[in-house]
């Protein structure tokens, strides 16, 4: 992912975005997929009604350091499984 303006394709489902922040969300909602439309933070528990907030909270409240998901590829951390599986995918291309 780079800037505005250019297209982050979504390596799960292919679907395209213009933001880096747009695909994140996306992201997002691919992990909590049948979870009943809540999100929960993978750090501190709390539950959202929309995974903009918690991409919000997200970048509000915790750090590098609470990211869980290390790619074993390269040395980005990630804190969901879908941000690690797509970059899995970019990183075997």
């Amino acid at each position: 992912m780079t800037s505005e303006g250019i297209n982050h394709e979504c390596k799960l489902c292919n679907q395209m975005f213009d933001s880096p922040a747009k695909l994140l969300c996306h992201l997002i909602e691919h992990s909590f997929e049948g979870m009943g439309g809540t999100f929960k933070c993978p750090v501190c528990f709390t539950v959202f009604v929309q995974a903009n907030k918690l991409q919000q909270h997200i970048f509000a409240v915790h750090g590098q350091e609470d990211k869980i998901y290390d790619c074993s590829q390269c040395p980005q951390k990630f804190f969901f499984q879908t941000e690690l599986q797509a970059s899995l995918q970019h990183c075997s291309e």
